[in-house]
């Protein structure tokens, strides 16, 4: 499972960036003065923990090809994004949505920002794991992670205390968006009736 997060997630390697930017550089060289044999055809993966490189070779084009064929839909960033909504993955971009919360439960980074600016009385509460929070986090949050929600609500109204709101956070507004839906349904039950009200921060720390 390791092997399958995204560097966000575990982290690079310093030099690996550096590494890689270089053999860049000397692609565009080549491309510029037309010498040697650029990498238009083949991709090169680099295992740094093993100082290995491994070519492999692109297979022929498909003439349904979605990026580069004569019936091509995806001609844009935009396309690109919309296409990868349905796609799975430690590397996807494209954000779910955040189904099952009202349009005022959802607020952008922006408006999270001047808020804080503002001086506005709040509860942060950063659902990521303890790893994840001791790694970054914002000034003022409380790391209640998303998987203890459910059995630590009477921690939650404490913060709360029936007159704070309370905006959810996480790396990128996935589990923070699950973390309101669980809060938004334990006050409508009475079963935490000490929540004021609850925000998803659209996007997370990713968009922050």
């Amino acid at each position: 499972s390791e092997g399958c997060k995204s560097c966000s997630d575990n982290g690079v390697l310093g030099p690996v960036p550096g590494i890689i930017g270089t053999l860049q550089a000397v692609e565009a060289i080549k491309v510029v003065t037309g010498i040697g044999n650029v990498m238009h055809d083949r991709l090169m993966m680099y295992d740094s923990l093993h100082c290995s490189f491994l070519n492999i070779k692109k297979p022929p084009q498909k003439r349904n090809c979605a990026v580069c064929s004569s019936t091509a839909t995806i001609k844009s960033m935009k396309d690109s994004a919309e296409s990868l909504e349905q796609v799975r993955g430690p590397s996807v971009c494209a954000l779910p949505n955040s189904d099952g919360l009202s349009p005022n439960q959802n607020i952008t980074c922006e408006d999270y920002n001047n808020l804080r600016e503002e001086g506005q009385l709040h509860v942060l509460l950063d659902v990521r794991v303890t790893r994840q929070f001791e790694m970054c986090a914002l000034e003022g949050s409380v790391n209640l992670p998303l998987e203890e929600l459910v059995s630590k609500l009477d921690e939650v109204e404490k913060l709360s205390n029936g007159e704070l709101p309370i905006y959810c956070l996480c790396r990128r507004g996935v589990a923070s968006a699950e973390a309101v839906k669980i809060l938004q349904k334990a006050k409508d039950d009475d079963s935490a009736k000490g929540i004021h009200s609850v925000y998803n921060i659209s996007g997370g720390l990713n968009s922050w």
